[in-house]
């Protein structure tokens, strides 16, 4: 039978289920509590009594940064400053021919115009620091060296050829109007081929500031090197022994046409470059990999499917991640300008007391967010002896960050709870008790309890020994149990949650499963590494991956798993966590914190174990037990820095800049994350 208690039963009931600590005391203001029991559930609301189990503190959290460790942007591209040597050098005028023999030097003076010629007999230079015009041929032999000064210029109406062996040093503005290139040309400023191209295979092309091909047939049979913006107005083709090699922060664009790859596109680098593709198609992709290393690419109107198949790109390259380049001189500013790990700051808003159930203090297991309301669940610690299974299930209202209040909690006597999720108005909660796995499902109005009728609180058995974790998606409830008959089940909710479909049917393994808006990952660990069942957000169509790499030395507990849109982060105890591309599961990345040292010292813990993994914006945030919360740069795996909370962290969720925090009988820390 359900009762409402009076303030003098309600303190007796108190006394009697929660127990009395000096951390939480017993006081007059109890007689505002509000409570409805029967012999399964205590539901608490109202008053203030809830409230003094959360205790604001709004104190900024000292947080230890690596500084330098973590990956530095390069400076955007500047224009390089000039200065000519023109000892010896002769001045060339008007319309005259000149003959350059060994060693001799010609320059243009600055702000005139020279329309002759020049015809090299052996090597030689010639500084441009004016306009070299005119329409006569100049061709540049092996050790011949032409440098154009800041303000020279090579004009389209000039037969300008490099020969191999020959060099063009350029920090003003080139037209390079034949159709191959031979020699070596580095440019500090502005250089356009205007013709159709042919970078040889004796040719070396380096890019410092801003290059652009104009027409359609580039071929690109040598290196060509881009430090800065480079354009393709009408696409590009590299040949077998071509090779575009994009440095750090560099950004390639291509405004239509066709391209095709023979060779390669790679950066060696250990940050991003970034290449955009518009209004392109691509043809031939003959090389496997054809694309290597940190490199972004990003399409429009540009049909990229078969980048996909047949090992094209591999694990490091990423797909319209709009990856930030800072404007400088050369480059313009393209995508979002990144997170900044000085900026980085936590401060504690508040300490939430876990509940006391006959002596036991239980612990947070899960926590979510739903309209500006947190939803946490709480199992008997394991580090304490009890003969009976507790739980609880708590609401949080943080719709003011630096003001959150408990509302609510549910005191369970038979039931423990490992997760929490919220959907269309009703919280899902998975765990189980001493007879198996189990599912509590109750509705909320307002983002709250049914504080009248504890009815509400619908049970469901589930197969196995205990439920991990749920989501609630298009009328169906997928969870995962653990123990003998334990894996990934679909739930239908108008049979009283029964099987509608397995899964997968890992048992003691199985342990996590998580969804965004295409994918849904299941995490299973088990005696030959991890395991990721990858499907689409209903469970069909799904590929296994195994990782042998990722064997576990501890199995048990919970390994929570968190996603982003392209990328899958799996909190693996003792191997730390990993990162799994989603497309085609590759692993791309791993940190294991009892492995990073600095000075040839470990920095964390040797017995720590990453518990529960959180992503925001940049950043990764493991809960690695007594080393407390590790921030990395999700997309580098660098380490940032490492914040320690009184206990050990154990599990953490992040929503709107808020982390919850869970450190056993310490209790639940809500951490705003500046």
């Amino acid at each position: 039978m359900i009762k409402k208690l009076s303030a003098i039963a309600g303190l007796f009931l108190l006394v009697a289920s929660m127990g009395c600590s000096s951390e939480n005391p017993l006081t007059e203001e109890t007689e505002n509590l509000q409570s409805i029991f029967n012999d399964e559930i205590t539901l608490q609301y109202g008053g203030t009594t809830l409230s003094n189990n959360l205790e604001l503190k709004n104190n900024p959290i000292q947080f230890v940064q690596f500084a330098g460790l973590g990956p530095k942007l390069s400076a955007p591209a500047q224009k390089t400053v000039y200065t000519p040597n023109l000892s010896g050098a002769m001045a060339a005028t008007g319309n005259n021919w000149y003959n350059i023999n060994n060693g001799e030097t010609f320059y243009i003076p600055e702000g005139s115009t020279f329309t002759g010629g020049f015809n090299f007999n052996s090597a030689g230079k010639i500084i441009i620091l004016g306009t070299l015009g005119g329409s006569n041929w100049i061709n540049v032999p092996n050790g011949g060296i032409v440098e154009v000064g800041n303000n020279g210029k090579i004009v389209s109406s000039v037969n300008f050829h490099l020969n191999s062996g020959g060099r063009l040093y350029n920090y003003g503005s080139v037209d390079y109007n034949t159709s191959s290139v031979d020699g070596i040309i580095n440019n500090y400023n502005n250089l356009i081929f205007k013709k159709d191209i042919s970078l040889n295979g004796s040719s070396i092309v380096n890019n410092y500031c801003k290059m652009v091909f104009e027409q359609q047939n580039n071929y690109i049979n040598s290196q060509l090197n881009n430090s800065a913006y480079l354009t393709f107005l009408k696409g590009f083709h590299i040949n077998g022994s071509g090779l575009l090699n994009l440095e750090p922060q560099s950004f390639t664009e291509i405004n239509g046409g066709t391209v095709s790859i023979d060779g390669k596109i790679k950066n060696s680098g250990s940050s991003l470059a970034r290449i955009d593709f518009l209004n392109s198609s691509f043809i031939n992709i003959n090389a496997s990999p054809a694309i290597t290393g940190l490199i972004d690419m990003n399409f429009t109107n540009t049909a990229y499917s078969i980048l996909q198949t047949n090992n094209r790109i591999n694990n490091q390259v990423t797909l319209n991640a709009n990856t930030y380049i800072a404007a400088g001189e050369c480059t313009p500013q393209k995508g979002t300008s990144p997170c900044t790990d000085s900026q980085l700051q936590f401060s504690l808003v508040a300490n939430l007391v876990s509940p006391v159930l006959n002596n036991s203090t239980l612990s947070a297991t899960g926590v979510a967010v739903n309209n500006g309301f947190a939803y946490v669940s709480y199992h008997t610690n394991d580090a304490t002896s009890v003969t009976t299974t507790q739980g609880a299930l708590r609401i949080i209202n943080v719709t003011d960050y630096n003001n959150p209040s408990l509302i609510s909690q549910a005191l369970f006597n038979n039931i423990e709870f490992n997760h929490v999720d919220i959907s269309n108005n009703k919280l899902y909660a998975t765990g189980g008790d001493k007879n198996g796995a189990k599912l509590v499902v109750s509705p909320l109005n307002n983002n709250i309890f049914n504080t009248q009728d504890l009815s509400q609180f619908m049970t469901y058995k589930l197969p196995s020994a205990t439920a991990k974790n749920s989501y609630f998606l298009n009328n169906a409830l997928y969870a995962v149990t653990g123990a003998t008959g334990g894996g990934l089940f679909k739930l239908d909710p108008s049979t009283n949650f029964t099987v509608n479909s397995t899964l997968s049917t890992t048992g003691e393994k199985s342990k996590f499963v998580a969804h965004n808006a295409n994918y849904q990952v299941y995490f299973s660990t088990g005696d030959n590494g991890a395991s990721l069942r990858i499907a689409n957000v209903d469970g069909l169509n799904a590929h296994i991956y195994n990782y042998t790499n990722l064997l576990q030395m501890v199995t048990v507990g919970k390994n929570s798993l968190t996603l982003d849109d392209e990328y899958a982060y799996i909190a693996l105890s003792d191997k730390g966590v990993a990162k799994i591309k989603l497309s085609n599961g590759q692993l791309i990345n791993t940190f294991v914190p009892r492995s990073f040292k600095i000075d040839n010292q470990n920095v964390f813990s040797q017995t720590s174990l990453t518990n529960a993994v959180a992503i925001n914006n940049c950043y990764l945030y493991l809960a690695n037990g007594t080393d407390g919360i590790i921030v990395l740069n999700k997309n580098t795996f660098n380490v940032v820095g490492y914040f320690k909370l009184n206990g050990s962290a154990n599990y953490i969720y992040i929503n709107n800049n808020l982390a919850y925090v869970a450190t056993g009988k310490s209790g639940l820390n809500i951490i705003k994350v500046n």
